[in-house]
């Protein structure tokens, strides 16, 4: 077995990485392994899918476990890169800011125990595959937990500018982008297609498309969403007021909105396995993926059911070896 550790040094503000692959070295020399381990350092986007994909050519059917030791843009990038290779899975060390990925797992055990990682239980799960001209070239990619379109991207955006600025956490970030960009209420216009159905066609707030259930640090927008039903969620929300929207969003944030009497005249929800979303009236829109923003001038997504295969961390470390 061989095991792959990609951390990011600039996730989560760039917190000095040598504590974390200390405990990477400690963890196999206290469970005895003499393990087959790499530890790798990103240096740049892109980077990971790149590494990654390099190391998952050269297998030759041997198993191996890839890492991703940063926030969701991190673990997008991993996944980008191992796709397609049925030894390798992947895991998830949540050091970044939103860290939305983990969240639809809270039975398990804990993400940051290296231990545990290093004793994880494979499952499979679900992935979005997604074509289009994106970021200037055709191509297609993979998102592992959700797209966000409309306010939601605009928030990540500013949240992104925001915690360049000393004393803004994440999640603080969020919250602060939340109504920053509340402000402006920009929205989006989109043209969305199923199987040549038109399912809209003009103005909402945002429209998020969901394998999992949270975005934007802990915000549990898609609450419905499971990762490995074969289908995702598609997430409409009106181009209401902001007045209405203000009232709708603390029931937003907790995932309690499906319950609320109203939320018909707020949110339309739909479930898919194919879709194809354009912007309506423009020629290009920004896409928020797996918390990272690319430009396209439209995508086509389909479900890819039990895709790829996750780590979840063994809820009691020293149960044993590998």
């Amino acid at each position: 077995m061989k095991y792959y550790f990609f951390v990011n040094p600039v996730a989560g503000k760039g917190k000095n990485p040598h504590p974390l692959v200390e405990k990477i070295k400690g963890a196999f020399a206290d469970l005895g392994m003499e393990a087959d381990y790499r530890i790798y350092r990103t240096e740049a986007v892109g980077d990971g899918t790149k590494k990654a994909r390099a190391l998952a050519e050269n297998l030759k059917g041997e198993p191996a476990r890839f890492y991703a030791c940063g926030g969701d843009g991190t673990v997008n990038e991993i996944v980008n890169g191992i796709y397609g290779f049925e030894e390798a899975s992947f895991g998830i060390v949540p050091i970044g800011s939103g860290n939305d990925t983990v969240r639809n797992f809270p039975e398990t055990g804990d993400f940051l125990d290296m231990k545990s990682q290093i004793l994880a239980e494979e499952k499979p799960m679900d992935l979005m595959e997604y074509s289009g001209i994106i970021d200037g070239v055709q191509q297609t990619r993979y998102c592992v937990n959700m797209f966000n379109i409309g306010f939601d991207c605009d928030v990540v955006r500013m949240a992104a500018e925001l915690r360049e600025k000393p004393l803004i956490s994440g999640s603080l970030s969020y919250l602060m982008a939340i109504f920053g960009t509340f402000v402006k209420k920009e929205g989006i216009s989109l043209d969305i297609v199923e199987d040549g159905k038109v399912l809209k066609q003009g103005k909402l707030l945002l429209c998020a498309i969901s394998n999992g259930s949270f975005c934007g640090g802990g915000i549990k927008s898609a609450p419905q969403s499971i990762v490995d039903d074969g289908i995702f969620d598609i997430n409409m929300v009106k181009d209401v007021s902001r007045r209405e929207f203000l009232k709708f969003l603390p029931y937003y944030q907790k995932g309690t909105h499906l319950n609320h009497p109203k939320v018909d005249e707020v949110l339309e929800i739909r479930t898919s396995k194919s879709l194809s979303v354009k912007p309506f009236g423009v020629d290009t829109m920004n896409i928020c993926v797996d918390g990272e923003i690319e430009e396209t001038c439209g995508i086509d997504i389909r479900m890819i059911e039990k895709g790829i295969k996750i780590l979840l961390p063994a809820k009691n470390s020293l149960t044993g070896k590998n």
